[in-house]
């Protein structure tokens, strides 16, 4: 076992290092390779502990920023080591669950693991980026958001198909490894070339697909119509933001940005994440400035705002993480209100329904979920908003494209992570949002990352952290639809169809034996006894 947990740790760090902040990806293609060593000889209890431990490493590593938050008190940290390591043995279950199943159906069917790795983990990687708790955060097909022609393939399977491709391209390897070892001394055969030709096929695939597949869409991106697009990054420090002495301040720094920006044609003008951090639907000299600032520049703008309703059924109020799109002369034309809030941060996942915790203040938002998806209209252009974490949703982006979104915009304060590679992990995700739907992003945070992405997938102009910074792109208008915007996770259900039919057949094997008798055939009777 001290072997296996050796090889297991090997796993996390090199699963660590793929993402940012190091960005190591290649080592993506070899990152499992330890841990198939690893269990490659134990029992599947084993192999379950083994690999959750390594998937325990690897997400204590990825999500270390949870502790670095610069805006917690210091006695609140030592509750988020607690904190980070819930987390991560939540995550970590599914990792293990996928390999545990996979090499417990691979043993029964006596065919390789790395066969089966590639489907059980897409499988997990699917049931944990969903519901409430949904966090796809480390998914192994996010570490090559920088490879633009690799990531193609997500317009058709979406994410998953790039984790898919990563696992067996490790399993692939792995194969050929255990190949050498079983014929030693090694002489270059036949069979040797048709694997090596095997694991070269598979690997290459991908990116040189995808880069034929890119080049219809560049054509698309050079004959589209364009709109001129300034975000605002106004790197407000976080224990500023709410501060009411602070709020003419705050006003100040986005009025005076807004009016640099526009030296050339700005057509909307993008702020981040409740960059007015008061409500301005219910402020009558703050909307009637933002309003008169649109006027004057000539810009429609999208800023992001708390705002707030009365529910007369539970006589409350309700309150919400909006964007507000404030047009030229014609003022506050949309709202929309977050939908998929951050667990335990905006709110806490189920409270009411538990009655000892109901009344306990943790200290979490109490933000309420929107109701749906809107479309901004900017005079027959068509946008949404998805705003802070709903980029790592793609459920999200489809939905609004399929509504006719012909961009996407992502506001996010990204201020509380600091200067760990969480700002990068979080503003790279976006990318395969672009890819999936053939849609340019264009994503404006508070304190960086502030960038463009092109439908392709190519990153345009990204800020530095902590600075503030203007940046103004001509982002395209595309109206088409892809394969993935169409017909969704279609790859997961061929994966889980294809997943499925093993299972049944071990099923229909065992079948007879659980049985009474008189289900049986008269053919399987023999004396009496269940003839196998």
């Amino acid at each position: 076992m001290k072997r296996s947990f050796i090889l297991a740790s090997l796993t996390s760090l090199l699963l660590f290092l793929i993402f940012p902040l190091f960005s190591l990806w290649p080592l993506a293609f070899v990152s499992l390779i330890p841990l198939y060593f690893g269990f490659e000889n134990l029992s599947t209890h084993r192999t379950f502990l083994v690999t959750w431990l390594s998937g325990f490493f690897f997400f204590c590593g990825l999500l270390h920023w949870i502790v670095f938050n610069p805006a917690v008190e210091s006695w609140v940290r030592p509750l988020l080591y607690l904190g980070v390591m819930l987390i991560a043995a939540y995550l970590s279950l599914f990792l293990a669950a996928s390999f545990t199943l996979a090499k417990w159906l691979t043993g029964k069917l006596n065919i390789p693991f790395w066969w089966a790795a590639p489907f059980g983990l897409v499988l997990f990687d699917f049931i944990r980026s969903h519901g409430i708790l949904g966090f796809p955060w480390g998914s192994l097909g996010y570490s090559l958001a920088r490879w633009t022609s690799a990531i193609q393939m997500a317009s058709i399977t979406g994410v998953y198909g790039v984790t898919f491709w990563i696992v067996l391209v490790n399993g692939l390897i792995y194969g050929l490894i255990k190949y050498f070892i079983a014929n030693r001394p090694f002489r270059l055969t036949p069979r040797f070339f048709l694997r090596m030709a095997l694991v070269l096929l598979v690997f290459a695939l991908p990116p040189l697909t995808g880069k034929l597949m890119l080049f219809p869409v560049n054509k698309k991106i050079r004959n589209s119509p364009l709109l001129n697009v300034s975000l605002i990054q106004g790197n407000i420090q976080q224990g500023f933001r709410w501060d009411r002495e602070f709020r003419e301040y705050n006003w100040q720094i986005y009025d005076s940005l807004s009016r640099q920006a526009v030296k050339q044609p700005v057509d909307l003008l993008v702020w981040p994440e409740t960059a007015l951090p008061f409500y301005l639907r219910y402020e009558p000299e703050y909307y009637l400035r933002a309003l008169s600032l649109a006027n004057d520049l000539k810009s429609s703008i999208l800023t992001g705002v708390p705002d707030f309703s009365y529910e007369p059924n539970r006589q409350t109020q309700l309150y919400y993480n909006s964007a507000f799109l404030i047009r030229p002369i014609y003022g506050l034309t949309g709202s929309y209100a977050k939908r998929h809030l951050v667990p335990f941060g905006e709110r806490f996942p189920y409270k009411e329904k538990i009655p000892f915790i109901r009344n306990i203040n943790f200290g979490e938002g109490e933000w309420t979920p929107g109701a749906d998806s809107i479309i901004f209209d900017m005079g027959g252009i068509n946008f949404s908003c998805m705003i802070c974490f709903e980029s790592i949703f793609p459920e999200i982006a489809r939905q609004q494209v399929g509504r006719g979104a012909r961009f996407l915009v992502n506001i996010t304060n990204d201020g509380w992570f600091g200067r760990s590679g969480a700002a990068r992990q979080h503003a790279e995700m976006a990318v395969f949002r672009a890819v999936e739907q053939r849609r340019a992003i264009a994503r404006c945070a508070n304190s960086g990352i502030s960038m463009f992405i092109l439908p392709t997938g190519e990153i345009i102009k990204p800020t530095p952290l902590y600075k503030q910074m203007i940046i103004t792109n001509a982002i395209p208008l595309l109206n088409n639809r892809t394969f993935y915007q169409k017909y969704g996770d279609l790859f997961v259900l061929l994966i889980l169809i294809v997943s499925i039919f093993p299972l049944m057949a071990l099923l229909v094997k065992s079948l007879p034996f659980n049985l009474p008798k008189s289900f049986l055939p008269r053919k399987h009777r023999v004396f009496g006894r269940v003839n196998s």
